[in-house]
């Protein structure tokens, strides 16, 4: 198996989106995200085979009754699914002394991958270097998932198979 591991705001939530869900006047439940880095981790997925795992602070809504967080819930999966990058599962909450590489470390004992790219906007990933190092793809959260980390992530999650054109 590979994994994606994926943070939302920053890297698929970006200014750009946000201004037009404002302007369009979009509730959250029902808000569109960006489009090109949609398109990116799309990719990522049909090129790898990878399933997306939920990094984000927006996991602890998941199981979540209020239906309000149903509704931003089940909009978030309908976008990934009809992207092409279908949500798979989401990393365990864990402490508050833990931080997102615990997080991920637990998964991943649960979930042997044989690769995996971690795609986030933030630097929560103190804990584990042994976890993080090799597979964090910074995103400058003014932007969201674009070419050159689309690039960045398909070397993580291809580096043990054939180089294949990109």
């Amino acid at each position: 198996m590979k994994a994606i591991f994926l943070d939302i705001d920053g890297v698929i939530v970006t200014p750009t989106s946000v201004r037009l869900n404002y302007r369009l006047r979009r509730e959250p439940t029902n808000q569109f995200f960006d489009f090109l880095a949609l398109y990116y981790l799309s990719r990522l997925v049909r090129r790898t085979g990878a399933v997306v795992v939920l990094t984000s602070t927006w996991r602890r809504s998941i199981g979540r009754e209020e239906p309000y967080y149903v509704g931003v819930m089940n909009n978030l999966f309908t976008w990934l699914k009809r992207a092409g990058a279908p949500y798979y599962d989401a990393t365990p909450v864990l402490s508050r002394d833990s931080d997102r590489s615990d997080e991920v470390a637990a998964w991943l004992d649960d979930h042997p991958c044989e690769a995996y790219a971690i795609l986030d906007d933030l630097a929560f990933f103190d804990h584990r270097p042994d976890v993080v190092d090799g597979h964090l793809v910074r995103i400058e959260d003014s932007e969201g998932i674009r070419r050159e980390h689309y690039q960045q992530a398909l070397g993580m999650l291809l580096a043990d198979a054939p180089t294949q054109g990109g």
